[in-house]
């Protein structure tokens, strides 16, 4: 009998199963699609979102003409939303209603795209001008007074900053070129950038929750990690951020330490982690131009524990019982200063204070049992320009604490319950909370299941 050789060739070493298994990488593991599956995925996506998000938007605020400009080097932030590429000398998204079931979609650029882009798949009308000394004037002129448009929507506002992209010279620029007759009708286009941003569509909301599930497990992954005595929360929010890349995508989050009541630094590399402190991370994953803003977090067990201590536990549970209130009040039309000032008028009810809606509060310097309210709209950015949960405080929240929640939304479910805890001297445990939902019609829709438990760190670290 030929006795097997105990050393494997390469090319059986690479079929052996311990090879294979090292061979996938955390993006494979994860599921994460390749650069030409993303590219697939964001045109769908911006086909959809224009082709069926942005005209009922138009109509609404009776804006007929939405002119978007950008140029080389200084991109607006909806450049990539409508369909990125490159911009060259100067740009121009120009959405029209021509009274059909779609807007029509022109580009204009220096540089022509090719056709394996998002504009040259997605857009029905693309002016390529070059480096002409004319430039984008006589192709911008002619589309705009062809069109003679009842109102022009640019992106200026005061207080939502994705809706003010459009920079002083692009301004004088759009005004020179179409005159003062046309010019005249030029308003802000803030509120179609609100609405088409946040009316989410069915192929926008499967790539959204994909990513949720990637930041929780990926949260949750970097917590088990932790070995006390060891393991720093600096350590921690250097991995997120490399993990991140390991997938792909880019992300990372801000590493809280609750030790008897006590907030230690975060991010700090001062002082290793111990049993029976508290982790907990606040951040979130990018892919494909929306971003997820949450929380996950852990409990390191003390020699000879096996489960959440029962006065911790009781505070996690009394802190989701305040998230099932939040939740039933984020329905359609509920204007979000209302939702704040109904939650804490609850919340005193039962016995806390309020902290002020700048997520501050007290934190463990206090003995009282606080809650502090400040959800907000996410999706695209981690602080999206829907609805606001906070104090109708303008000039810190701009207009956003005034709008109404509406169906489809995203939104940050975020908040903190502090629960003073016996075993540390009525200090209290400031419990942060965060999930990311939907609006539904009666409420919200869980895209993820929720964080119910404390995750456990064995107080030795992960078995």
């Amino acid at each position: 009998m030929k006795r097997r050789s105990l050393f494997l060739t390469p090319l059986a070493l690479a079929a052996s199963p311990a090879a294979s298994a090292a061979a996938v990488s955390p993006a494979d593991e994860y599921g994460v699609p390749s650069p030409r599956e993303r590219f697939a995925i964001k045109t769908a996506l911006t086909a959809e979102k224009l082709n069926t998000a942005l005209l009922p938007a138009m109509r609404k605020h009776g804006i007929d003409m939405w002119i978007s400009m950008d140029r080389e080097n200084n991109y607006e932030p909806l450049h990539d939303e409508l369909g990125g590429g490159y911009s060259g000398v100067r740009a121009a998204f120009i959405f029209f209603d021509n009274g059909g079931d779609k807007p029509e979609k022109i580009f204009i650029n220096s540089h022509a795209q090719s056709e394996d882009s998002v504009i040259g798949r997605v857009y029905d009308l693309k002016r390529y001008y070059g480096y002409t000394h004319e430039g984008i004037v006589p192709h911008l002129k002619e589309i705009v007074t062809k069109r003679n448009p009842k109102k022009i929507g640019v992106n200026i506002s005061r207080t939502l900053p994705d809706a003010d992209g459009l920079t002083v010279g692009l301004r004088d620029l759009l005004v020179e070129t179409i005159g003062p007759e046309l010019s005249k009708r030029i308003v802000t286009a803030e509120l179609i950038t609100r609405d088409f941003r946040t009316n989410r569509t069915p192929l926008e909301t499967k790539v959204y929750t994909k990513l949720l599930e990637w930041t929780s497990r990926w949260m949750t992954a970097c917590l088990l990690t932790a070995v006390p005595g060891k393991t720093s929360s600096e350590d921690i929010s250097w991995l997120l951020e490399k993990r991140a890349l390991e997938l792909g995508l880019h992300g990372g989050g801000s590493v809280r330490t609750v030790r008897k009541g006590d907030l230690l630094k975060t991010n700090s590399g001062e002082v290793a982690l111990l049993p029976g402190d508290i982790i907990s991370i606040d951040g979130g994953l990018q892919y494909l131009g929306y971003a997820t803003d949450i929380k996950r977090a852990a409990y390191i067990l003390q020699p000879g524990e096996k489960a959440f201590p029962p006065s911790l536990d009781k505070a996690w549970k009394d802190t989701l019982k305040f998230a099932d209130l939040y939740n039933a009040a984020l329905r359609p039309g509920n204007v979000g200063h209302k939702i704040y000032e109904n939650l804490t008028a609850e919340a005193r009810k039962r016995g806390y204070n309020i902290a002020f809606s700048d997520a501050g509060g007290n934190a463990a310097s206090t003995n009282e049992a606080e809650i502090g309210v400040y959800g907000h709209s996410v999706g695209t950015v981690a602080h999206d320009i829907g609805a606001r949960v906070a104090e109708n405080a303008p000039f810190a929240f701009g207009d956003r604490v005034n709008f109404p929640v509406v169906l489809n939304e995203y939104a940050s479910v975020e908040f903190h319950v502090s629960t003073p805890i016996p075993e540390w001297g009525g200090k209290t445990w400031y419990a942060r909370y965060e999930e990311n939902v939907q609006v539904g019609p009666n409420g919200v829709v869980s895209l993820i299941p929720r964080q119910e438990k404390m995750i456990l760190i064995p107080s030795g670290g992960k078995k």
